[in-house]
């Protein structure tokens, strides 16, 4: 067995797979070999593999796992409420109203959608240059003074929801993307979201529409989303009729189900591979880089098991 690109760091990662086959339990790689018979009376006929997700800790990553939610807080900055705008001064006009964590220039750089204006001129979408938690100051060359309700949407809020984030600790998950489904009242506060921070409590995501509700709800990390684990037996064939190449006829030495059931056809020898995609990985070894034997994508972590099937 090997495994390639080497694991990354990270806890809750996808980092390596460990794939044993059924010649003793040892894991050190080049070890793990199937044995298989065509006939039956050599050993078995087909073998299932088990591989395991792991992350660079060795810690064990279930695809699938939906991290439980029980609330989540309405989106930091979200959706702003103003109440009047100042004429531009050298491109940039002042808005006033309720600047929820705007304190000390915290929104500078952010995308603000302005909306509900009765000029035209005042709303559009603009970049923040200054906030406070009663001014947001926007590059809007052309406002002209007005006093009128309207909102300023941040095109780059982000939502924290609670509940049970295991292994999400010191920002484990940041990065991922999640598939959070079950809330009910707000419908904004579902979707698929990509990670910008997590604990073992929180999982802070970017959405910018969210609003506080308090529902059950979960939270899937497509990172190991669903099972993605793909199987292929490297086209090593035996010759028969014939002991020269390429006279003769190929007869695969073993076939490999999607699901992971490796069934003896021929005696010889075959290599197979299992793979997950992850890490937009863009190296590897000789073998997959370019992937001419298999087809699959260079962006996996992947393991191999030789296979040997007997009479």
């Amino acid at each position: 067995m090997a495994f390639f690109p080497s694991p990354t760091t990270g806890l809750g990662v996808a980092a390596k797979i460990v794939v044993e086959g059924n010649e003793g339990s040892k894991t050190t790689p080049g070890y793990n070999n199937v044995v298989l018979s065509v006939s039956g009376t050599n050993g078995q006929t087909t073998f299932q593999l088990n591989p395991q997700l792991q992350d660079a800790a060795g810690n064990e990553i279930t695809p699938g796992t939906a991290f439980t939610l029980t609330s989540v807080a309405s989106s930091s900055p979200g959706t702003l409420t103003l109440t009047a705008v100042a004429a531009s001064v050298n491109g940039d006009a002042v808005y006033t109203g309720t600047i929820t964590g705007g304190g000390s220039n915290a929104l500078v750089g952010l995308l603000f959608t302005v909306a509900g204006f009765a000029g035209a001129n005042n709303n559009g979408v603009y970049e923040a240059v200054a906030s406070t938690t009663t001014t947001l100051t926007l590059v809007n060359a052309g406002a002209t003074a007005e006093t009128h309700a309207a909102t300023a949407t941040s095109e780059e809020g982000t939502a924290v929801y609670t509940g049970t984030i295991t292994g999400g600790g010191s920002n484990a998950f940041k990065g991922q993307t999640f598939v959070v489904v079950g809330f009910v009242t707000n419908p904004s506060n579902n979707g698929t979201f990509i990670a910008t921070a997590s604990s073992t409590t929180t999982l802070t995501l970017e959405n910018n529409a969210a609003v506080a509700e308090t529902h059950a709800a979960t939270a899937t990390s497509q990172e190991a989303g669903s099972n993605e684990l793909t199987y292929v037996a490297y086209p090593a064939k035996t010759l028969t009729g014939n002991t020269y190449q390429p006279s003769g006829t190929a007869t695969a030495v073993a076939t490999v189900s999607s699901s992971g059931v490796i069934t003896a056809v021929a005696p010889g020898g075959v290599e197979v591979e299992v793979s997950y995609p992850t890490f937009n990985n863009s190296v590897g070894d000789v073998v997959s880089s370019g992937n001419i034997m298999n087809g699959l994508p260079i962006n996996k972590i992947y393991a191999t098991v030789n296979v040997q099937v007997l009479p």
